[in-house]
């Protein structure tokens, strides 16, 4: 599922839907989060294995794939709002994750969805898996819709 034809925002191009939450999370461009799709209520991003994300096992540090997890589910939520991870009316107010594996290099690929929708309650679901699509972590959030966020900040 991509944001092409129907499942876009209107007056948002796929490329524009892409782009936006890492042009306003400094955070996820400094990990190298780059979005790889979106639909409605639908996110798949993908994160680089990279030696300074590392536990000192020489590991994927469990923060950096929880991080994945919680920007792909965000991205998701943001794509039913038609805000995209903007400073938006948006944030994660609780995140469960179970880790399954290890990663030693490669990247990882999160898809999330949206399995929940309130006026003011998102319910998201992700699974992170490797470049050879093992299960690395499996992670569900709760987002809460805020009239001002930019205030909250």
């Amino acid at each position: 599922m991509t944001a092409t034809g129907k499942d876009a925002k209107v007056g948002a191009t796929k490329d524009t839907m892409m782009e936006k939450p890492l042009e306003l999370s400094p955070f996820g461009r400094h990990l190298g989060v780059k979005v790889l799709e979106v639909g409605d209520g639908f996110a798949r991003i993908k994160l680089p294995y990279r030696p300074e994300l590392t536990n000192p096992a020489g590991k994927l540090h469990g923060g950096a794939i929880a991080t994945a997890a919680d920007t792909a589910m965000a991205v998701a939520v943001g794509s039913v709002l038609g805000e995209l991870g903007g400073p938006g009316r948006h944030s994660t107010v609780k995140l469960e994750i179970k880790y399954k594996a290890s990663v030693t290099d490669g990247e990882i690929i999160a898809e999330a969805k949206v399995t929940r929708r309130k006026p003011r309650v998102f319910l998201g679901e992700a699974v992170v898996k490797n470049g050879n699509g093992q299960v690395v972590a499996i992670a569900k959030a709760t987002f809460m819709v805020r009239d001002n966020a930019a205030q909250d900040a």
